[in-house]
This record gives structure tokens, sequence and C-alpha cells, in this order.
């Protein structure tokens, strides 16, 4: 089974693309964005030479501008907001995403965190 890791730098390029794959869910991306939201990144994890990642904020980034994380943000005290989850196509089917929920849900615990947020897409 592939390991969690991290999110290195090398990643960089390959979480852009596959961010970017997906824009119609998460948002279209360009390098400096991706750097400066995994800048301020509680939790940033990727699965293999990028089969699929995901990337958490908490609430502590005043400068993060997307209306759904400041929804949060001014209605919890303290929260982790998954900002972007996405699944390579051929990677799709081996439990990727399950895997990195529960890899963030068991940070979010140890943090002392009680509420995991999302923004989910309906159409």
């Amino acid at each position: 089974m592939t390991m969690i890791e991290p999110v290195t730098p090398d990643m960089h390029e390959a979480i852009l693309a596959l961010n970017n794959t997906h824009a119609a869910e998460l948002s279209l991306m360009d390098a400096a964005g991706l750097g400066a939201l995994l800048g301020e990144a509680f939790h940033a994890r990727r699965i293999g030479n990028l089969e699929a990642f995901i990337i958490a904020l908490d609430e502590q980034h005043e400068g993060y501008d997307s209306p759904n994380y400041r929804w949060f943000q001014a209605r919890l005290p303290r929260f982790v907001y998954i900002d972007r989850v996405a699944v390579s196509e051929k990677a799709r089917g081996k439990g990727h995403a399950r895997r990195l929920y529960a890899d963030l849900i068991e940070r979010a615990r140890n943090a002392g965190q009680r509420f995991l947020v999302c923004e989910v897409n309906s159409e």
C-alpha cells in the first residue's frame, strides 16, 4: 500500500496539475496561489507521486479569502477546514480519499480540534 506522506516542494507542480484537472470542483490555481495555500496549511498530505492529495487549514488564516472558509471563521472559534482533496483518475477506487480523511481526522483530534468542516458541491 502506498504511504501517506507530507507534501514537499518538489511535489507542488504535480499537485497543481492534479488540482487544475479538477478545477471545476476545486477552483483553478496558479503556482503562487498553491504555494501560499501550502504555506498556511494545517495539514497537507499526498499519496505516491501523486495519486491523491489533501490540503486543510485551521482557523488562524486571516488572509485566506475563500468565502466558504470565512463563513466558518465567523462562526467557529476553532476548526479544521478541508480546502481541497483530489484523487487522480488512474488511482480511483483504491480508498485513497478515505485514507487521507482518516489521517486528517487523527491529526485534528491530536491537535484538540472539535470541528472538521468543508464545502460540498452539489452540482
